[in-house]
């Protein structure tokens, strides 16, 4: 295994993530794909701090978190990265002394701003994968362009009450493939966040670790094939639907 950015020895990533490597479609060579991966998490709420744990757990080469957000009392059943003693610091700072001390392989970098923010400061050439756990329907939106016109591989999940929501993007620069915004076509007009939405954690639990599984496995592999599909999820009902997206004469730029 290639492990020399990570300063460890194969000895040592088999130990950290030896049960892991057992897992079909994964092995040395799948590990070692996601040590070179780099993933731009949105949102560090339910889903975004659940997400965040098994990223880094997984052993993802590096992973930026953004979130301009600070921590409140009213987050503390569901947002797993922060107890009573983080109130009112940014969930983005929190979120990495807890990362850090995971394991011994991932880079971790914050920023407690806006995707839209982080857009005007980098230039976005080493980013993988997108991955937007954000609860702004407008961030999903704009990530979702963005992502499409740099060709990088992107998801969004969402939850409310007992349903949730994984989308998938392709993630070739071609026009014929869904965006978030065809999706959703009049998202602009509503500006919806899910401030006051029903919730319980556990929700976000399921949703969060069912996205992580798909990414992790995906990105394992040599040459990621991301596909254009939703999955829509009921735990009340225990209802998983899956819609595999026909293609779209999508013409929504990242303006």
């Amino acid at each position: 295994m290639d492990l020399d950015q990570q300063e460890l020895n194969e000895n040592q990533v088999i130990e950290e993530f030896g049960r892991q490597l057992l897992v079909p479609g994964i092995s040395e060579a799948g590990q070692n794909n996601l040590l070179k991966k780099n993933i731009l998490l949105i949102g560090l709420g339910a889903l975004g701090t659940i997400a965040s744990q098994y990223l880094v757990r997984a052993g993802i080469g590096s992973i930026t978190l953004l979130d301009f957000d600070r921590v409140s009392l009213s987050n503390l059943h569901r947002q797993i990265n922060y107890n009573k003693n983080d109130i009112d610091q940014y969930k983005s700072e929190i979120s990495k002394t807890i990362l850090s001390n995971i394991n011994s392989v991932t880079k971790i970098d914050q920023y407690p701003i806006s995707f839209e923010s982080f857009l005007e400061m980098n230039d976005f050439d080493n980013i993988d994968y997108i991955f937007d756990c954000s609860d702004n329907y407008v961030t999903k939106t704009n990530s979702s362009l963005f992502a499409k016109s740099k060709s990088i591989a992107y998801s969004s999940i969402s939850i409310n009450s007992s349903e949730g929501i994984f989308f998938s993007q392709s993630y070739l620069k071609e026009n014929n493939s869904y965006c978030f915004k065809c999706l959703f076509p009049n998202i602009d007009e509503t500006n919806h966040r899910c401030l006051n939405s029903a919730m319980i954690g556990p929700v976000a639990g399921f949703v969060a670790s069912l996205a992580c599984s798909k990414i992790i496995l995906e990105l394992a592999k040599t040459n990621p094939e991301m596909k254009n599909e939703i999955l829509l999820i009921d735990l009340l009902t225990s209802d998983i639907n899956k819609l595999q997206l026909n293609k779209s004469n999508c013409n929504h730029t990242d303006e």
